[in-house]
């Protein structure tokens, strides 16, 4: 699409009415829980059985993205009567994949239409995803950011539903992954630097798992240059707007209250350089205790946060650069959106996102075969239960329940 094309150009009503980074939720709750029991002392100066990343765990990683949620056989049988873009639909919409209304996503004309054109063309299904972003919270990561295992999962997850259409449809899938991390870094207190290693670190990773083919990461801040000042303006617009009324367009108070609490637990607090009983007192889920300078700031960064989401919207720079593309998301929504579950235990027992904090591998429930959880690391650094496995570098990629000692 020309670079000319003005700002108010038509778009189609199905999409007017989708205005998905502002509808529902728009920050994912990221508070400690109340089942977590801060200890007395420092558990990051404590002791804890600790191994260097080895090639067997390579394997585990590959496996750790196929999700035992979706059984393919299982599927075709059950949809063997559909014609190909419902079957599309379907395995997209599938409840493995897809957290969100199925009904709603199934019902949608627009990515129907979509998907019909894409067979019809024999190009790939293209879906479109804002995700992974710096957070720099200490009680999330005790290193700063970078692409972990986490990561590595996550994207070998989102890879595995592409080549499941793929065996349906030759032509398969493209997931467009735009990073956000340049585009919060400011408001989130991270500085360019770290967000530009971490974009850069993805990049590099979907080659190293050889998954550029089905992968593409983009920055978001590439596409917002096109439009400069007239982004420039809608922020400060929208930035006035929800500082002078943070309960402007009908938000409820409890769930802005809930945003608040989640930006206040995600804001680069790790250079306000506190020690650990401060740690304790301010993000202890039930403490009670403010402190002025961090709500004062989680304020201001919510604002932010949400004027520059408003502004984005503003430009419709998705659907001028990705027309046709199925919009996912990784939040709570209820209009007909893809919610993607960006690892198999995403919004199951998993709540928080790859970014938010460290993969934990633990057995499952049922049948025993290793799941992926993300939690805080301040939850598991220390814990002598659990083994923390680094690489080359030092940088931890994943903790796993230690062996018991003979």
């Amino acid at each position: 699409m020309s670079m000319s094309e003005p700002l108010s150009a038509p778009v189609s009503a199905a999409y007017q009415q989708l205005p998905v980074g502002l509808s529902g939720e728009i920050i994912s709750r990221s508070q400690i829980g109340q089942e977590f029991v801060w200890p007395k002392s420092d558990p990051r100066s404590q002791w804890q059985p600790q191994r260097t990343y080895g090639p067997s765990d390579d394997a585990r990683i590959r496996h750790l993205g196929i999700s035992p949620h979706f059984d393919m056989d299982a599927f075709l049988e059950r949809t063997q009567t559909f014609d190909l873009p419902s079957r599309i639909i379907e395995l997209l919409n599938h409840n493995a994949f897809q957290f969100n209304s199925r009904k709603k996503f199934r019902e949608c004309d627009q990515w129907r239409q979509m998907v019909m054109e894409a067979c019809e063309k024999g190009t790939p299904i293209e879906i479109l995803i804002l995700a992974f972003c710096v957070i720099s919270n200490p009680t999330k990561r005790v290193q700063p950011t970078e692409v972990t295992t986490a990561d590595d999962v996550s994207l070998l997850h989102i890879d595995n539903i592409a080549r499941h259409i793929a065996n349906i449809y030759p032509p398969g899938a493209v997931f467009h992954v735009i990073s956000d991390s340049t585009f919060y870094a400011l408001p989130l207190g991270v500085t360019s630097v770290e967000a530009q290693n971490y974009l850069v670190q993805l990049r590099q990773r979907t080659e190293d798992l050889q998954i550029a083919d089905t992968i593409k990461i983009h920055d978001i801040s590439d596409y917002l240059s096109h439009y400069n000042q007239f982004f420039h303006e809608r922020f400060e617009i929208w930035r006035a707007k929800f500082l002078a009324d943070p309960l402007s367009h009908d938000l409820p108070a409890d769930e802005y209250q809930r945003w608040h609490a989640s930006m206040r637990a995600t804001l680069n607090s790790r250079r306000m350089g506190f020690s650990y009983e401060q740690l304790a007192a301010i993000f202890c889920a039930d403490s009670g205790i403010s402190l002025a300078y961090l709500d004062d700031s989680a304020t201001l960064v919510l604002a932010e946060y949400r004027a520059l989401k408003a502004a984005a919207a503003d430009t419709n720079w998705e659907k001028r650069h990705f027309p046709n593309a199925i919009r996912a998301t990784i939040h709570a929504k209820k209009i007909p959106v893809l919610g993607l579950r960006l690892y198999p235990e995403y919004k199951r027992g998993s709540r928080l996102l790859p970014y938010y904090g460290i993969a934990v591998l633990v057995p499952g429930d049922s049948d025993g075969a290793e799941r992926m959880e993300i939690r805080h690391e301040i939850t598991v650094i220390g814990n002598p239960s659990f083994t923390r496995v680094v690489d080359e570098k030092g940088l931890t990629q994943f903790y796993e329940p230690s062996k018991p000692s003979i």
